[in-house]
């Protein structure tokens, strides 16, 4: 069976680091980037199985990002777990808006986090 393929992305690299490691350790392959140009890159270069996205970056923010996958019929059904420190009101209706778009709050608990890659991986 082949590993399940993870995009990771967040402006702050010992986070990418803590979960990459952790998402590694539960045999998935794992692709890193710290801003949204380079989610959307790895996200065309890999198609991931899920993408896992922090809402708050310079340049172009997790919410430009998934509006940009939306938009491109080649990757509008990756799966997008959004990270955010603050869950604010204007986060809601986006994740609303779109198909198979959750979001975590940022500490994140590690198990939580892995239970949602779970969710939307291929059931074998």
């Amino acid at each position: 069976m082949a590993k399940p393929v993870i995009v990771l992305v967040d402006d702050d690299p010992h986070h990418v680091e803590l979960l990459q490691t952790y998402l590694e350790a539960k045999g998935c392959e794992v692709h890193t980037g710290f801003d949204g140009y380079a989610a959307l890159k790895l996200s065309r270069e890999h198609r991931p199985d899920v993408l896992i996205l922090d809402v708050d970056m310079p340049g172009m923010g997790g919410t430009e990002v998934l509006e940009n996958l939306r938009g491109d019929k080649d990757m509008e059904m990756i799966p997008v777990i959004m990270l955010t420190g603050v869950v604010s009101a204007d986060i809601y209706p986006v994740i609303e808006s779109m198909p198979r778009v959750s979001h975590i709050k940022k500490p994140v608990e590690l198990e939580d986090l892995y239970s949602m890659v779970e969710h939307y991986l291929p059931k074998t």
